[in-house]
C-alpha cells in the first residue's frame, strides 16, 4: 500500500527533528551540508518543494481547526 510507504518516509524525516540530537543551531549546519552534498542538483529543488508542501498543509490544518464551528458553540 502506498500510504504505508508515505508514512514510513515521513517517520524517517520526523525522527531527524524529534529525537533532540539536532538543535536549532545545528540545523544551520545540516542545511549547509545538505546544499553542499546534494547531487544531482534537482534534489535541492525537491527539498524546497517538500518544505513548501509542509507549510501549505500546516496552514490548511490550522485553518480547518479554526473554522470548526462545533468547538466554539459551548
Amino acid at each position: 500500500m502506498e500510504h504505508r510507504r508515505f508514512e514510513k518516509s515521513a517517520d524517517k524525516i520526523l525522527s531527524v527533528f524529534t529525537d533532540g540530537s539536532i538543535t536549532n543551531h545545528d540545523l544551520i549546519y545540516v542545511s549547509f551540508y545538505t546544499v553542499i552534498n546534494a547531487y544531482p542538483e534537482h534534489v535541492l529543488d525537491r527539498i524546497i518543494e517538500f518544505t513548501d508542501h509542509v507549510k501549505a498543509e500546516r496552514q490548511r490544518i490550522l485553518e480547518s481547526r479554526n473554522n470548526y464551528v462545533q468547538d466554539t458553540l459551548f
